[in-house]
């Protein structure tokens, strides 16, 4: 075998052993070295034609210098791809480490909510329940008026896409939480906030809005609406309003707890949404929180109780009414599962 002839069939084996490690690679992104493999693929594709260079013209291209010595186009071409392909299969490697290190963390981090889950067992207390991460709907449909149902949604509220009405747990001073609070407050304002190219928030458009309407006030009753607009939720989520209920009272040393009779402000909400301002807006489908069972822990089994049932005697006493459906964010699994008990055991409703 001439020398040509062995040049020309490593170049071919090269090729296509190049182009096995890619496709193999592609097909198994679970490869925790994905980056460095997908690399040395690559290098081996991209030897090809510096190899049929090399056979066929062997002393062709400029002549250059290279690290201080003179060499040919092809020979320089095989060495920097050499170069180039170690730089970045370490270039590669770093961030496999990097990725298998945050994994490393993440199992750690599970671990961890895993003993204490475990412990508080152990302590008899109620351990904290799962948040649902699939997006799962129940609907149940009225006896008396088939047209409307009360359903519960679970997982996270920014999946959520089917309601006109998105309902906002807010205390009696309509102060909005912070963007970054782990509340149903702070993910509406943050949702609903226009940002800027970088991702920062460039106007706080929902917060700004419920500002104004309360002026001076530094308080409202409870059970109190007020509407607002969605701001940039309109676009991502199909939201038209925002009905802000004052649902839990602050108290100075003590935090915040749900209002007495909780269950007023799920019949204010469907009131003001059937009010005649808002006909024109043609609102069908509402998304209440479970009011009261977050920051302000609520009994959760006894709240869902009151705002299920609430909603349940709204809908079968106004036929008349313009909202079909109401939904209740279930976020963890003790609150899905206690939502569905309630539904499936309520004596006017049918599963749809």
């Amino acid at each position: 075998m001439n020398a040509d002839l062995l040049i020309v069939s490593v170049a071919v084996i090269s090729g296509v052993a190049g182009l096995v490690i890619y496709f193999w690679n592609v097909r198994r992104k679970e490869n925790p070295l994905f980056n460095t493999t997908n690399v040395v693929a690559w290098l081996l594709i991209a030897l090809v034609p510096v190899l049929i260079i090399f056979s066929f013209f062997p002393q062709s291209s400029t002549t250059g210098t290279l690290f201080g010595f003179s060499v040919t186009g092809a020979v320089a071409a095989f060495i920097f791809i050499w170069w180039f392909g170690t730089l970045k299969s370490q270039e590669a490697t770093a961030r496999d480490q990097k990725i298998s290190q945050f994994d490393q963390m993440q199992t750690r981090v599970k671990e961890l909510e895993d003993q204490n889950y475990q412990l508080q067992i152990a302590k008899g207390g109620a351990p904290p329940s799962p948040v649902v991460s699939r997006p799962e709907t129940f609907a149940y449909k009225l006896q008396s008026q088939p047209n409307k149902k009360v359903g519960v949604i679970t997982g996270d509220i920014q999946n959520v896409k089917i309601a006109d009405v998105w309902v906002n747990s807010e205390n009696t001073n309509m102060q909005m939480a912070r963007f970054h609070d782990r509340s149903i407050s702070g993910t509406i304002r943050w949702m609903g906030s226009q940002k800027d190219f970088a991702g920062d928030v460039d106007d706080d458009l929902i917060a700004n809005e419920l500002k104004l309407i309360m002026g001076n006030k530094l308080s409202v009753q409870p059970a109190t609406v007020i509407p607002t607009g969605s701001g940039e939720l309109q676009k991502t989520n199909k939201v038209k309003k925002i009905f802000h209920v004052a649902s839990v009272q602050g108290q100075v040393a003590a935090g915040y707890r749900p209002i007495e009779h909780i269950e007023s402000c799920v019949t204010a909400v469907l009131k003001k949404a059937d009010s005649d301002e808002y006909k024109e807006l043609g609102l069908k489908t509402i998304l209440f929180p479970l009011l009261g069972v977050g920051h302000a822990q609520g009994d959760l089994k006894d709240t869902a109780h009151k705002l299920l049932d609430a909603a349940i005697a709204y809908l079968n006493e106004n036929g008349i009414s313009a909202i079909d459906t109401v939904y209740f964010l279930a976020w963890t699994q003790a609150e899905r599962d206690t939502c569905k008990a309630i539904l499936d055991n309520a004596e006017k409703l049918v599963a749809v």
